[in-house]
């Protein structure tokens, strides 16, 4: 049964605090209880305190950010719902929010919070955070050259907290308010492209999103996505190593780098690095937090790049540990390998250029960083996909939702290789 809820949509800021929208959802949740909800830009969460006190809540910063830490670190389940799957992690972030907005500052965070019901001695209410999600907005060029801006869900986390042994949330279709929040933020916002990865194929998700998109008027389909694990001690290579060069401060091998990236994948339907600018940009932003994330490459017999990628420690931003781990995974989970992840994005260049970097820089971030596990995305028509592919994998999917299908169809066909499979997108900082 639907019921109306509000959402505040939190603009410019103003002398007294800031200028916001009341919007008006309509959401299938069974929770019996006021939720306050809030979306507002992420280069705020400094002033979350501010934002919180307009809406009658706890104005302490700090607590804030402890009940985001709690929600964040919520499993991520890789499995369906009969328990077919590979991967259930979580992921306790450092330093947050720091660690969260070094990434990508270019985010709308969304919250759904439960006021509790006495009143403190300032007249503020404690809370629970229910929910928090990033609507990542990014930039991507169109056929014509005109760009875009879209959204990029992530880190959509549904808090796990339990009273009396049942969890207070869960069941509760908290999942369809969130789409439901934002289909109605994309509106808002005015964007006409979204995609999140969802896991594994789940009925409850699947059922969510179908029917928020249908009863929103949008476009929603899915397609696949393999991550490879490989064993850095297994795959990586000394020789390898010795052959790479440190780019990460050259400005003029970066920019031959973008042009290798664009010329490998630059027809993809979601390439959001469409211009130099941006692409340096996200360069800056990683290097300035993390120490030891490099952008590396391989020389070829002029000295030019045969291949490049930026090589990124998440074990500067987070600490990734399995719940549950089966058949591989178990064994891994017990020697701590996943500790310090070594994630490769924007890899361009030679399918023989791309594998030596790859073994290089495994070799490299064990050696040096204690990164033991190297992940790799895959999917049809990666060129790369025989030199990413590993005896330890976790199948999963993404969805996307546009209210432009045409238009949608016109950015697929242009981005299909030879043999006919689309490219949506260029690895993202952070899945």
């Amino acid at each position: 049964m639907m019921k109306k809820r509000n959402y505040f949509y939190i603009e410019q800021k103003n002398a007294s605090g800031y200028d916001y929208k009341t919007i008006e959802i309509e959401s299938e949740d069974s929770f019996d209880k006021e939720l306050i909800i809030l979306a507002f830009p992420m280069h705020e969460l400094p002033n979350a305190d501010k934002i919180l006190s307009m809406f009658g809540l706890k104005e302490n910063t700090e607590y804030f950010y402890q009940q985001c830490r709690e929600v964040i670190s919520a499993p991520e389940k890789h499995i369906n719902e009969k328990g077919e799957g590979k991967l259930t992690f979580q992921s306790y972030f450092h330093n947050f929010p720091n660690s969260v907005t070094a990434i990508n500052d270019k985010a709308i965070v969304v919250v759904a919070l439960q006021p509790k019901e006495e009143a403190n001695a300032d007249g503020k209410k404690d809370y629970w955070l229910v929910g928090y999600i990033h609507a990542n907005v990014y930039d991507f060029k169109d056929i014509d050259g005109s760009v875009h801006e879209g959204f990029y869900y992530n880190m959509l986390r549904i808090s796990e907290r339990s009273e009396n042994g049942v969890k207070v949330y869960r069941r509760k279709k908290i999942f369809t308010l969130v789409f439901s929040v934002l289909h109605s933020l994309v509106d808002v916002y005015g964007v006409h492209f979204a995609y999140a990865a969802m896991g594994r194929e789940n009925q409850a998700i699947n059922d969510a999103l179908a029917m928020n998109s249908t009863k929103y008027e949008k476009h929603f389909e899915k397609f696949p996505m393999r991550t490879n694990t490989k064993i850095n001690f297994l795959f990586g290579k000394q020789s390898a190593a010795k052959q790479m060069v440190d780019i990460t401060n050259d400005v003029p091998r970066l920019k031959e780098m973008y042009a290798k990236l664009i010329e490998n994948k630059g027809s993809y339907v979601f390439q959001m690095y469409h211009n130099e600018a941006e692409f340096l940009r996200m360069v800056e932003n990683i290097k300035s937090y993390s120490k030891t994330s490099r952008v590396l490459m391989i020389p070829d017999a002029a000295g030019n790049i045969d291949a490049a990628c930026v090589a990124m420690n998440w074990g500067d931003y987070f600490l990734f540990t399995l719940e549950n781990p089966t058949g591989i995974f178990k064994l891994i989970a017990s020697l701590k390998l996943t500790d310090n992840l070594l994630y490769p994005l924007c890899i361009a260049g030679s399918k023989s250029g791309v594998e030596t970097l790859l073994k290089g820089i495994a070799y490299k971030y064990r050696k040096e960083h204690k990164c033991h596990l190297t992940l790799l995305n895959s999917y049809a028509g990666d060129p790369h996909h025989e030199a990413k592919a590993s005896f330890i994998f976790d199948d999963y999917q993404f969805f996307i939702i546009s209210d432009r299908k045409e238009h949608f169809d016109r950015l697929k066909e242009q981005s299909k290789d030879e043999a006919g499979n689309v490219r949506y997108f260029i690895d993202n900082p952070i899945l």
